[in-house]
């Protein structure tokens, strides 16, 4: 399974994701645009992925931003476990395997 992580970040009072143009929240007046988010993280996946989403330094600072952040990492975690039904099985599998390996190790 393919794995994508991306940073979201707060710049000029709007969340964006690092390294993706055309997407972002205004933390004063917040809109989603659905459309563009697919754009951004899900137009080109084309094999189950995982999409992660981590909260760089400065949205963490701010409460209110990083709340909106978690409401948007609850969409993307959301759609990931719709478009790769049996994704929570595999990554429950994984944490085993994962177990297993350190557990070898010790």
């Amino acid at each position: 399974m393919a794995q994508k992580t991306y940073r979201v970040g707060l710049k000029d009072g709007k969340i964006a994701i690092e390294g993706v143009d055309g997407f972002s929240i205004a933390v004063e007046d917040p809109k989603l645009n659905v459309g563009k988010l697919y754009s951004a993280l899900f137009a080109d996946v084309n094999e189950p992925t995982t999409i992660t989403l981590e909260p760089a330094i400065e949205l963490k600072q701010d409460r209110k931003a990083f709340s909106f952040f978690e409401s948007l990492k609850k969409i993307v975690d959301g759609a990931c476990e719709k478009m790769n039904p049996g994704l929570a099985e595999i990554a429950k599998k994984a944490e085993g395997l994962d177990a297993d390996d350190e557990a070898k190790q010790s």
